[in-house]
């Protein structure tokens, strides 16, 4: 059965969560022989710090993005490189033999911008075998090894630019769904803490009951002590 992805909780943005249990920290240090009689104990407030901190070391989506386009870039000028080689091997090809000959279509290349990711590499492993099979019969065109040899060296390094695109997408994928688990159960704590704080001073300290709002700045959550999620 698959494993469900998460779903956020939080009804702000994860670096606003971050910044708002960051800012109730010193309401709960000041409070905390009040709250402890309440159930929040020292170690629970410390745990809730310590989670903050861990949150804030983990990258944000935005950092992941770019460095997978970085990837993609890598992997596009990979694929230009590959193209041109082919592209420069079946021009002396051309030279003796029509495009729409047999000993043309034998090297298994028609038309090098049309093939997908898959059909390029491929492409690009039969060229190399055809290209060494047929070499003397190319060399006067000019086909040598070496540009044989350019092809096979652009078809690995373009292999290896789609295995590392597919490894960081799956990184990226795999980093979000940490990211988003971990700032649901931050907030679970924010709520728990916020409901206690206001609970405390609620009837007593107004200033107060409003340091411990989830979302000061207004709306569902900000109206609550508790906060309110959205569905």
């Amino acid at each position: 059965m698959p494993t469900r992805k998460p779903v956020a909780a939080y009804p702000f943005t994860q670096a606003e969560l971050w910044k708002r249990c960051l800012d109730l920290q010193p309401a709960l240090d000041r409070d905390a022989t009040e709250l402890a009689a309440r159930g929040v104990t020292a170690a629970r407030i410390a745990a809730f710090k310590a989670d903050t901190r861990s949150f804030g070391t983990l990258e944000p989506d935005a950092v992941l993005v770019q460095e997978g386009a970085i990837i993609t870039e890598q992997k596009t000028a990979g694929q230009a490189s590959l193209e041109t080689a082919m592209q420069q091997v079946m021009a002396l090809v051309a030279v003796r033999d029509s495009p729409r000959t047999g000993r043309y279509k034998r090297f298994g290349v028609r038309d090098v911008s049309s093939l997908g990711e898959a059909g390029l590499f491929l492409g690009a492993a039969l060229l190399v075998k055809q290209g060494r099979k047929y070499l003397p019969e190319y060399a006067v065109e000019g086909l040598t090894e070496a540009m044989l040899q350019t092809v096979e060296a652009c078809s690995a390094a373009f292999l290896a630019g789609l295995a590392e695109r597919k490894e960081a997408e799956n990184t990226r994928s795999t980093a979000t769904e940490t990211r988003l688990a971990f700032a649901n159960r931050l907030y679970a704590q924010l709520v728990q803490l916020c409901a206690a704080g206001e609970a405390l001073y609620r009837h007593t300290d107004a200033v107060r009951a409003r340091q411990y709002v989830v979302q000061p700045s207004g709306g569902a959550a900000g109206r609550s002590g508790a906060g309110v999620a959205p569905a």
